[in-house]
């Protein structure tokens, strides 16, 4: 399976997710997509895979229902990888090989990228689009 496919699996998996956490919660899909102020027909799209789920729209319902969103995110990830095993990480290869990323000024390096990683300046915390294309 390629990263491609995987990744719209994931997706799927996400509305998935997100519809068997309203059902237990004792909502119904329309109540939920009028609460958050969609439409009922996109919603149920979303919600079976037919249509990426924004994050806009999982953001929404989740706090409509009060679920974290990232215990739906968690629980997504989770089936792919059960059924396909984790995925190579370029990431998680350059952490293993002791590479520190550091994140633009700050001392910490939690949350950053590896050095040998080539971010776009814009992308980088306290950056402005304006910095795009400049270097330090």
């Amino acid at each position: 399976m390629d990263k491609r496919q995987r990744a719209m699996l994931f997706s799927r998996y996400v509305g998935l997710e997100l519809k068997g956490k309203i059902t237990a919660r004792g909502y119904t899909a329309k109540a939920v997509a009028l609460a958050a102020q969609r439409s009922p027909a996109a919603f149920n799209r979303w919600l079976n895979g037919r249509v990426e789920l924004p994050l806009a729209v999982l953001c929404e319902a989740c706090e409509v229902i009060g679920v974290e969103p990232q215990v739906i995110v968690d629980l997504a990830y989770s089936r792919v990888v059960v059924e396909y095993g984790p995925a190579e990480s370029a990431r998680g290869q350059a952490a293993d090989a002791g590479v520190a990323g550091k994140r633009a000024g700050a001392g910490s390096d939690v949350g950053a990228f590896p050095d040998d990683v080539d971010i776009p300046r814009a992308a980088k915390k306290g950056a402005r689009k304006t910095d795009v294309g400049h270097t330090e």
